[in-house]
Formats: structure tokens, C-alpha cells, sequence
């Protein structure tokens, strides 16, 4: 009986220990905070593999001592999520805002500005397709395609189609890149165009390239501020002689 009531005080004494340590450390913790030596940061929650578009569950505020805070960390979770990573982040690594793709920054590729669902497609034009080289990165264009239909007398007749319409011109030669990498004098990359890059879904890459191969395109430039769509006719060459 008496070795009971020995081991049970000696239970007591221990819990009553423990707990002791852990109120000293809880509250110590909450002293450094207090002084601020600890600091919140984003922090992985889970392995992000590169390319990745960061979502809310991938991340996790982290106490930590201000002394190892990297000064590129981010702070706030909303810096973060809906971002593209640029390179792998590790679990419980902090989040550098360095690694996180910027919006619509060329230097970080041409792949980080397409938008989702979209496609880069690159034509080839001269001075009259391409409007004498006055398209610039940012405009929009609409696309014409003209081809030949060899019809059941085996007659050949061209026709004029509005191929797409209101797409958005992401680099004119390789220029935007160039600008953004503080390459080339613009000058000098205006002298050689003779591609254009165009932002287009799949659905309108298809007849862009089946024309800019089998047939010729021709690009429309837009105002500004015009993104109507319209409905318009193909039209051929017999069409033009009335």
C-alpha cells in the first residue's frame, strides 16, 4: 500500500512537472513573439513542383525565428496563391516570392504569359501581311486565310475567310523576350520581323495553321479598344465581278 501511494505521488509530482515546463516554454514562445522574435511566413505545406498554379491547401503559415526568415519570403498568403511556380518549393520551405512567376512578365518565359486555355501559335508574314511591320507585342489582330477549292468540273476557285478574330499578339519576331531579357535594341529587331506570335485557343489554331500551310494569311490590325466579334461571309473570286 505504501508503494502504491509512493509510484502515485511520483506520477503526480511528474505530470505536475511536465506541465510546469510546458506553461515556461508557452510562455517563453509567446515572449518572443511579443518582442518579435518570431515571425509568420508562407510556408510549403507539401511538395510544389514546378509549373504548379498554387492553391490555398499547398500552403501553411509557420512561427519563425526572425533571424532565419529569408528576406524574399513571403508574409501573406495572398501573395502566393493562384501564382505559377517557377521551381520546385519543398515541403516546409519558405516561399520566396522570386520563385513565383509574375504576372504577364516576359523574362520569366513566354509560357508564364499565355493565358490559361490558350495557345502561342507563330506565323510567318512579310511587310503587307503583317501590316508593314507595325504590329506590336500587346495589340489585337483578327486573322484572314485566302485558299483554293477545286470544285466537281475541276475548276479552281479562291476564297477569302475570316479565320479568327480579337486574338492577342504576344511577340512580334522574338522582341518581347528580347525587351524584357534587355537584349536587343528594339530598333534593330523591328528591322528584321518576319514572325508574329498570336495567342489563340486550339480550336483557332487549327484553321490558322492549316491556312498559313496549305493557303495565305493575312492579319487585320484592331483598335484599341475594339473586341466585337462579327459574323462575315467567305468570300470568292466570281463574287467580285458583278
Amino acid at each position: 500500500m505504501k508503494n502504491k501511494i509512493i509510484l502515485i505521488l511520483a506520477v503526480a509530482v511528474g505530470l505536475a512537472a511536465a506541465g510546469g515546463i510546458y506553461t515556461f516554454l508557452d510562455g517563453l514562445k509567446k515572449t518572443y513573439v511579443v518582442n518579435g522574435d518570431f515571425v509568420k511566413v508562407v510556408t510549403a505545406r507539401q511538395r510544389i513542383p514546378a509549373r504548379t498554379q498554387v492553391t490555398a491547401q499547398m500552403l501553411e503559415l509557420t512561427e519563425i525565428p526572425a533571424r532565419y526568415i529569408n528576406e524574399r519570403a513571403a508574409v501573406d498568403t495572398n501573395e502566393v496563391i493562384g501564382k505559377i511556380v517557377k521551381s520546385d518549393i519543398l515541403s516546409g520551405e519558405q516561399v520566396l516570392r522570386d520563385k513565383l512567376a509574375k504576372d504577364k512578365e516576359y523574362s520569366d518565359g513566354l509560357s508564364f504569359v499565355i493565358q490559361p486555355g490558350k495557345r502561342a501559335v507563330t506565323v510567318a508574314v512579310n511587310q503587307v501581311s503583317g501590316i508593314a511591320g507595325l504590329i506590336k507585342q500587346g495589340d489585337r489582330v483578327d486573322v484572314f486565310g485566302t485558299f483554293d477549292v477545286q470544285g466537281q468540273n475541276q475548276e479552281k476557285a479562291s476564297f477569302t475567310s475570316l479565320l479568327i478574330q480579337n486574338v492577342d499578339v504576344l511577340s512580334v519576331d522574338q522582341s518581347a523576350i528580347q525587351d524584357a531579357a534587355g537584349g536587343q535594341d528594339a530598333k534593330k529587331a523591328s528591322a528584321s520581323e518576319h514572325t508574329i506570335t498570336l495567342q489563340v485557343t486550339p480550336e483557332q489554331a487549327q484553321p490558322l495553321i492549316l491556312c498559313s500551310e496549305k493557303g495565305t494569311i493575312r492579319l487585320s490590325l484592331r483598335q484599341a479598344t475594339d473586341q466585337n466579334i462579327i459574323t462575315l461571309p467567305s468570300i470568292r473570286t466570281n463574287q467580285l465581278v458583278h
